[in-house]
Order: C-alpha cells, then structure tokens, then sequence
C-alpha cells in the first residue's frame, strides 16, 4: 500500500517498480525560481542518499531517463500537480512553481517509504482548502529558537502547509515596551526577518499574530501599563498565576491609552512581515465588562458592543498600514449581525477544540459573507503526551464542516497552556493530520489509514506499535500535568479544594490506579518500537519517551497529593527530580530559557510536598 501524507486526490498504481538509480537527469522547468531549484536539490540529495550517485540538473530534455518538470497551463490552480512513475522515468506537471514543489514533497515521501524502487503510478492532486495553516504557541513558556523554527518550516513544507502563525502576547522585543518581555527571551526583529523569508522560500506565508485586546496578562501586570487593565487591581504586585494568565488580563477598551498601545505595537511589529494578513486575535476577554466599565453593562448584549467598539478600532489601525485583519470569532458569535459591519477583507476565526467540533454553528460565518477559516487543534495543552484520539476527531470532523460551510482556511493551533509542557514531537501527529485534512478532506477521514502513513513517513515505524502505544496511553488518561500546575497555583489558594482537589477525589479511583500500569505497558511498547524506527527527526524518540515518562509521574503525583494511599512519596519525588533534569535538557534542545524557570519552580514545589508526605 503506498503511504502519502497529505493522500493525493486521484493516485492510481500500476504493476511493477521503478528502480530510482537509473535516474540520470533531474530536468527543470524553464522557469525556476530558487525555491523550486532549492527544493529540486534537496530531491536530489536524497536520492543520492539512496542510490550514491547524483543526479545532472539540466534545462532541456533528453533521451536519457529522468525526472522531467513540464510547465502545463492546463493543470488547474497554482498548487496543483500531475505525478507520474513510468517505466521510463518520472514526470511532473504543474501550471506554477508551487505545484511543482509540492509533487516534490510527494516524491519525496515515495522514496522515504519505497526506497530504491518506487511503484509505478499516476498522481492527480490539488488542495481542497487554499489557506492551510500551523498555530504555534510561542508566549505561555516556550520561546523557540531560530533553528527550530526553520525545522519547523521545514516540516509544514513537507507535508504541504503553507501558513504559519506563531502566537505573541509578549514575546517580541518590542523596542519601546521593554516592561512587557523581560525576562522572557523574547523573538527578536532579525529572528522574524530571517523566518519571514525562510518561510517565503517554502511556500509559507508567516502571517503576524498578537494580541491586542483579551489575553494581555503580562502586559498589563507592568507597572507602566496596568492602569490599562480593565480590571480595577495592582496587577503588578499580585503573584504570577499561570491559572491568572489564561484567564486575564484585558485592556480596558474605553482608556485612549489602549488604543494607543495597540497601534504603537503594531507600528514596530508589522513591516516585519510581507504577509497581507495580520491576526490580531482579540479572544477570550473574559473581563470585559467586570471592571471599570461594569456601570455601562447591563446585559450581555452590552459586553458584545463594547467588545465590538474596541475590535473595530484595531481592525482600521492593521487597514492603515495597507494589511487585512484576522481575529478569533468566539464572542462575535454572540451577535452575529455585528459581523458584517466589519471592513469586507476582514478573516474571522472560528474555533472549537472538541472532538466533535460541534460548539459553533459554522453557517453563521457562512451567513456573514466574510472568508473564514475553521481553527481545530492537536491537544496538546495542559499535559506531555498530545491526546490523540481527541485531536483526531476533531481535526477530521471539523475539516470535513469547514469544507461544507465554504471555509477558505484551515487553521490547526498547537496551544501551551500553563507553561507548556508538552515537547514539540509530540504535536507532529496532529500537524501532519491537520495538514492532510486541509488538503484532502475525505482522503484523510480514516483514521487507521493516516496512523499508519504517519507511522511509516514520520516516524520510520512499520510496525505501527508507537502511535498504537500512544493512543492508548492517551486514551487511558484521568490527570495530567493540569491539575498538578492547579494544586500550586495561587489563584486557587482561597478555594483549592473545591476547584481542583475535590474534582480529582470524585474521579474513579480504581480507574485512577489501573492507569499507572497501563502507561508503563505503553511506554514500553513505545521505548521497544523506537528501537527499530527511523524518525525523521532526531528528538521524535528522547521527546515522546520523556513524554510517557511525565504523564506517569503526573498520575502518581496527583494521587499521592490528594491522598492516595500506598505510593513511595520519597521514591517518586526522587523520581520526579530525576524526570525534571531530563525534561530540562530537552527543553532548551529547541527553545531559548524562555520560561523555564517556571516549570521548574513548580516541579520543586511538587517535590518539596511529596518530601512532607
């Protein structure tokens, strides 16, 4: 069975194979941007990892047996390709050089999987949704290197995504607001510069996204800024909560100083972009209406316009400088006529992480007139192991919506709630998922039949034993690292037994203590697996492992804290010390220090407790 992520529209196989070492010449097409030729050579070096000979790149054609690239006016839109393995060579078409790159991903992955002889075939492709994206948390405690970036693109390109987003609230090294990262190893102008035009030469457009109304925590706990919030408090002399973070701070969006702020961000931030879009996301305001203006609020259609207000004068502030403005949909919703007041260019974001993707009625978006995008995720927030089996359903279902409802982008968003935990691997899976179903909506609907891709392109694993191994492990999950992170956090010090200690003494303690062997059962199958894989990359097995190992001790911990019975506290702190000098290694492998420190001071403090048992 031939294995391709995303899986071509038409694929028809043929008898036979064809031995890849009597290539001879790769022949370009007569136009050739350097990002085609750069992706034409790197065919061409894994070929020659193969076979050991290097293919000729020419212009022209010849009689000898090549890989051949036509220009063809005739295949529809500018992504589109024709693949075809005969037996005297391999020949791509494509209308533009896009097309062309993506029928090199495709071959690509041939070889990955085929090796020296790949099967006789024909392949007629092109994507269902135009803008198919990756949402990439880089504020809530991990600021990723450079180098992880272009890894990362590297990665989208593969599987045929062609939008990134990394998520800010403060994690940019604003010139002139030095008060909102510090301390946080911020991304910095040349880092976006250089990553806006590595992105470029893979087909990715790096479209800005910063908050710029709810979701201002850090911003607002700075002495110089927090008489911006919308709520009447000193948050800079409140201890940091990473409850607190994913739940406040809004600005107040009747303080002239707000807008102010927003368009003094977005005046530094912006030009470093050649995207026309910018996401300003203005999501989640949770306390708008609470605070200072709670006299101007008497019903809830009233938080909606004074939302609204607020929305409408940072959209005109990203039109000013020529750019169309996306922004997260969940509380327009609520008055879905106030939708089309907005400027015609402007993208709502509808999202909805549950598996069945059933939260928005997605016709309303459609009932707006508006391009939309539908926003799954790969669940990888609050825990180390990415919940597959959620993710899958999800990212499916909500595809499959989107296409019906006229969607015109599929975002997939790779959230890190509460410090994020979970390693970059680990959200491989419900990337390369997102990235087939944004192309192929129904050739991506069976799950079995991507597990096994991913687990032959991804992961080098004929077996299929890891990710089986991970659907269990993530199946059988009742805590994770969430509720841990909940029993220290100090937003809870005045209710924690009611908000997290007793929500985890009603869980089924039986259940609870049959978990721990079963993730140890699945943590073998998975370390056993990983011993005859070949991931592509290289922290895909040291990543996941660590990730079995923390959803264990996060199990154990819990129990022991709320009192369980019969755990060795002193064995498992020491195990939990052991776990947080790994865990850290790993950590800084792709990311500044960011805020490390964070998770750090929490896994002490957990240590610390169980030491008291």
């Amino acid at each position: 069975m031939i294995h391709l992520i995303p899986a071509p529209k038409i694929l028809r196989e043929m008898s036979g194979k064809f031995p890849i070492a009597e290539l001879e010449n790769l022949v370009l097409p007569g136009s050739c941007p350097d990002p085609l030729l750069d992706a034409a050579v790197t065919l061409a070096d894994e070929i020659q990892g193969v076979t050991g000979t290097r293919l000729r790149f020419v212009r022209s054609g010849m009689d000898d047996i090549a890989i051949r690239m036509k220009e063809d006016p005739s295949v529809p839109g500018p992504e589109a390709y024709g693949l075809s393995v005969r037996p005297d060579g391999i020949e791509i078409k494509a209308s533009a050089w896009t097309g062309f790159f993506y029928a090199i991903q495709t071959l690509r992955q041939l070889i990955r999987t085929e090796g020296a002889a790949i099967p006789l075939l024909e392949i007629e492709d092109a994507p269902d949704f135009a803008a198919r994206g990756f949402y990439h948390d880089c504020t809530r405690g991990k600021v990723p290197t450079l180098e992880t970036l272009f890894r990362l693109a590297d990665k989208m390109a593969y599987y045929k995504l062609n939008q990134l987003q990394l998520y800010v609230e403060h994690t940019f090294a604003f010139a002139r607001h030095s008060d909102m990262w510090s301390g946080a190893d911020p991304l910095t102008a040349e880092e976006i510069l250089r990553l806006d035009s590595y992105c470029a030469a893979r087909n990715i457009e790096l479209i800005p996204s910063l908050s710029t109304f709810g979701h201002f925590y850090m911003g607002l706990r700075s002495k110089r800024k927090e008489h911006l919030n919308e709520l009447d408090v000193k948050a800079s002399e409140m201890p940091f909560s990473f409850t607190d973070r994913m739940r406040h701070y809004t600005l107040n969006p009747l303080d002239p100083g707000s807008i102010e702020l927003v368009e003094d961000m977005l005046a530094e931030y912006l030009p470093l972009f050649r995207s026309r879009y910018f996401n300003i996301c203005c999501d989640e305001t949770f306390d708008l209406g609470k605070g200072k203006n709670a006299k101007l609020v008497k019903s809830p259609d009233d938080v909606t316009n004074l939302y609204c207000t607020f929305l409408k004068k940072v959209i005109a502030a990203v039109n000013k400088h020529g750019k169309s403005a996306m922004f997260w949909g969940d509380i327009i919703v609520a008055k879905p006529e106030l939708i089309r007041e907005l400027p015609p260019d402007t993208i709502p974001l509808e999202w909805d992480y549950g598996a069945q993707a059933a939260w928005h009625d997605t016709s309303v978006m459609q009932a707006s007139g508006l391009n939309f995008y539908i926003c799954p995720g790969v669940s990888g927030w609050n825990k180390f192991l990415n919940d597959i089996g959620n993710a899958t359903q999800n990212i499916i279902n909500y595809a499959k919506k989107g296409k019906k409802y006229g969607a015109v982008g599929l975002l997939n968003t790779d959230w890190g709630d509460k410090g994020h935990v979970n390693l970059l691997s680990c959200s491989w899976h419900g990337m390369a998922l997102g990235a087939a179903c944004a192309w192929n909506v129904e050739g991506s609907s069976d799950p079995a039949a991507f597990d096994r891709a991913f687990s032959r392109i991804e992961l080098g694993d004929d077996s299929g034993e890891i990710v089986a191994a991970w659907r269990k492990a993530a199946g059988t999950l009742h805590v994770s690292y969430g509720p841990l992170a909940g029993l220290f956090d100090p937003a809870f010090e005045s209710n924690r037994d009611e908000k997290v200690i007793d929500p985890i003494k009603a869980l089924d303690k039986d259940e609870m203590r049959r978990t721990v062997p079963v993730l140890e059962e699945c943590a073998a199958h998975a370390m056993a697996a990983f011993t005859k894989a070949d991931p592509l990359d290289p922290l895909t097995r040291p990543e996941m492992l660590c990730a079995f190992r923390g959803e264990r001790l996060m199990q154990l911990a819990v129990m022991a804290i709320v009192g369980y019975e019969g755990i060795d506290t002193r064995r498992l702190a020491d195990e939990f010390r052991a776990f947080e000098t790994e865990f850290a290694v790993l950590w800084h492998k792709r990311n500044k220090p960011s805020e490390y420190y964070r998770i750090r001071q929490l896994f002490m403090e957990a240590t610390q407790y169980l030491d008291s048992l």
